[in-house]
């Protein structure tokens, strides 16, 4: 399956992130992937100096793995500038191949969300609002940013805060942060996973004979981690 879309930064990240939690090979198009994505660094719309939306990408729908919709103009720049510094990251670690791109998306991504007037992410792991901090929280997971232990653990501490009757995390969009959670150590993520176990039951059951592309995919996610094996780092609507 072809991962590269070249009018489509959107694709492009979504058809790695689909490779890499169905452990489908993507490796040969790493060289391909680090210098197309190096090319959107700094062009027009990007988030803070990062990586940019294409020109198409703008009149499209923006939907997050998961199928959670992004819907304004500074969320999808921020949150494809995220993704895209994590797909770099992810290719670094698994091939050790690295870019300056990579380098210079996470100090300019970097001086925004570490800057104490920006955010309060040394308090609380937060970087803007709950989908925002997840798009953060994955980059981390994947290597990305320095600090990224500590903050995650702050972002875990904040999940545990924001847990809800509903067996969710009211702002955080659950099926986003599932996705995180099946990417980090089962040891740091397990107390939250516990504390969903119910509505993923439910969701399993009203996912079942659902065929759409997000509903497949949020069904997967959920027979991963009750099966209790995360995607490790591979991977607000009800179902």
């Amino acid at each position: 399956m072809k991962i590269l879309h070249t009018a489509s930064l959107i694709a492009t990240v979504d058809a790695f992130n689909a490779a890499v939690i169905q452990s489908r090979p993507w490796q040969g198009e790493a060289p391909a992937l680090v210098e197309w994505m190096s090319g959107r660094l700094g062009q027009p719309g990007a988030y803070a100096g990062t990586f940019a939306l294409t020109n198409s990408d703008w009149h499209r729908e923006f939907r997050l793995f998961t199928g959670e919709r992004i819907s304004s103009r500074v969320g999808r720049a921020h949150v494809i500038a995220e993704e895209a510094t994590r797909v770099l990251a992810l290719i670094r670690r698994s091939t050790g191949l690295d870019c300056e791109a990579r380098r210079l998306s996470e100090a300019r991504l970097g001086a925004r969300i570490f800057d104490p007037e920006r955010s309060t992410v040394r308090e609380d792991g937060m970087y803007c609002c709950g989908t925002c901090s997840v798009a953060f929280w994955r980059a981390l997971a994947a290597g990305a940013f320095r600090l990224r232990q500590v903050t995650l653990r702050r972002a875990l501490a904040t999940l545990r805060a924001s847990r809800d009757a509903a067996g969710g995390w009211g702002r955080f969009p659950f099926y986003y942060t599932l996705l995180l959670l099946s990417e980090i150590p089962v040891d740091l993520s397990r107390p939250e996973l516990e504390h969903c176990r119910a509505r993923v039951e439910s969701a399993v059951r009203l996912l079942a004979h659902r065929s759409d592309r997000y509903s497949v995919r949020r069904r997967e996610l959920l027979r991963r981690i009750w099966r209790g094996a995360p995607t490790r780092g591979g991977a607000e609507d009800r179902a």
